[in-house]
């Protein structure tokens, strides 16, 4: 048979002359109805499944032991607040600057192609390979991107919480922290467009954590898309006043 051309070999038979009998009659036809059931089940078959699963739990606030999270093999891809899958990638124009002073500009790809499950509760994480303004290790369900990292100060055990996610009303203020620094955190639902190379956004969150006369980021997150554009200001050393230390433009991106 030749592929994704049925009418080859499913066309209806043709019925017998008036002079057949009753049974040369039947068995015609429903010989034609089973061969086009036959092709009607193979076009069927064809159509791609869909293979995107949705995780659905809240792992905020869980502990877990270093040996209990392990590397694993994992073929298949995770929809949700952010779609992930080892065939995913985002290509970003990074602009790196020197204490304010632009240095360089280069192109880098953020991909996430390691991935480990935490053993207690199944989960998968992901881990990306650049730093755009996401944790280096995240799971996400529908609603929230989560990280895991090792608790300071305590030897093989993993903390797991929120990094971000949706919430109701326009906006949210809350504590959050850049490793041993205390940071104030807000988010915000902006209409705005925002024009990057890859295309404009339009409903999408920013994503703002402040530790004042310290660091400050900005993550500009499309919902179902990831981070579209990202900045990062950091005081230099012995000093109390931010200067410029990274911007990071979605220019392209490619999910399957």
């Amino acid at each position: 048979m030749k592929y994704g051309n049925p009418t080859l070999f499913c066309a209806p038979v043709p019925l017998k002359t008036k002079h057949n009998t009753l049974k040369a009659l039947i068995l015609p036809v429903l010989f034609a109805s089973l061969l086009f059931g036959a092709c009607a089940k193979e076009k069927i078959s064809n159509i791609p499944a869909d293979t995107c699963f949705s995780q659905i739990d809240n792992p905020s606030g869980r502990t877990y032991s270093s040996d209990s999270v392990v590397a694993v093999m994992y073929a298949k891809k995770n929809c949700g607040i952010i779609p992930l899958s080892s065939k995913n990638y985002w290509v970003y124009e990074d602009s790196i600057f020197n204490d304010g002073i632009l240095a360089s500009v280069q192109y880098d790809t953020l991909r996430f192609t390691s991935t480990y499950q935490s053993l207690s509760d199944n989960l998968i994480w992901w881990q990306a390979n650049i730093q755009v303004g996401l944790p280096s290790m995240v799971y996400a369900n529908d609603s929230s991107l989560f990280s895991i990292s090792e608790r300071m100060f305590t030897p093989n055990t993993i903390d797991a919480k929120k990094d971000l996610g949706l919430f109701e009303g326009d906006s949210l203020r809350y504590l959050t922290s850049f490793d041993d620094a205390a940071a104030q955190g807000r988010s915000v639902k902006m209409q705005s467009p925002v024009k990057t190379p890859a295309a404009t956004f339009n409903d999408w969150i920013l994503y703002e954590k402040n530790a004042r006369n310290y660091r400050k980021d900005q993550v500009y997150f499309k919902p179902g898309v990831g981070v579209i554009r990202y900045t990062q200001e950091k005081a230099p050393m012995g000093t109390r006043t931010l200067k410029l230390q990274q911007v990071s433009t979605l220019v392209a991106f490619h999910f399957e």
